[in-house]
């Protein structure tokens, strides 16, 4: 048996999280850390922020857009080129 690092309660070997504080023990707490690294690594909202932490914003961008392009599906490439051509008409039209 161990201790809770934050509030010293003896822990059992087969516990998580601290019954005493809550505190999730140190290899689920990498766990879930490097999950959440992963998940902050797909969405909008880490995009946005490693392009603005990059220090070069147009260098930035291009990465973040070819990084995004090469793991697009024939689908995905297929759905977007559709897109573009629905507004390319809609525009053409208009003016």
């Amino acid at each position: 048996m161990s201790q809770c690092l934050e509030c010293g309660h003896q822990r059992n070997a087969g516990d998580i999280k601290c019954p005493k504080c809550g505190r999730f023990y140190s290899k689920i707490a990498e766990i879930i850390a490097e999950q959440e690294a992963q998940e902050e690594m797909q969405t909008f909202r880490g995009r946005c922020k490693r392009i603005v932490n990059s220090g070069d914003i147009k260098s930035g961008l291009l990465d973040e857009l070819k990084q995004m392009w090469a793991g697009l599906t024939k689908k995905g490439m297929f759905a977007l080129f559709v897109i573009f051509v629905f507004v390319f008409a809609l525009v053409a039209s208009v003016l």
